[in-house]
């Protein structure tokens, strides 16, 4: 696991069974401390941490996709993680399907649009 723990590197950090966005803040004296995206820090002894704690983040998840069938990292995590960057950078994700001749339609908008 240590190529995981440069200062600044992504990752995907689960605790108490989610996945959060985060990064190495720091690395030293055997201790890691991860912040995540959501500006929660968690601190870790180097030597507990795990391949199922600690995953690196593929460049979809940090870039983001329009597309989210296109994420590698594909769970709850990385999909909510994408809607909120793209709520954040005020773009809206849509998309549409016809599922039983019905159609089923996603969107994701930023509604905190402030008027004058």
């Amino acid at each position: 696991m240590d190529n995981f723990f440069t200062e600044g590197t992504q990752v995907w950090l689960r605790e108490n069974g989610q996945h959060y966005p985060s990064y190495v803040q720091s690395c030293a004296g055997g201790v890691v401390v991860f912040k995540t995206y959501y500006n929660q820090v968690f601190t870790y002894k180097q030597s507990t941490i795990t391949r199922q704690k600690v995953t690196s983040m593929h460049s979809t998840s940090t870039n983001g996709v329009e597309d989210m069938a296109a994420l590698c990292d594909l769970h709850e995590g990385s999909i909510m993680y994408n809607l909120y960057r793209r709520y954040q950078e005020n773009k809206i994700y849509m998309v549409y399907n016809w599922i039983n001749r019905t159609l089923h339609i996603l969107t994701s908008s930023n509604t905190q649009t402030h008027y004058k």
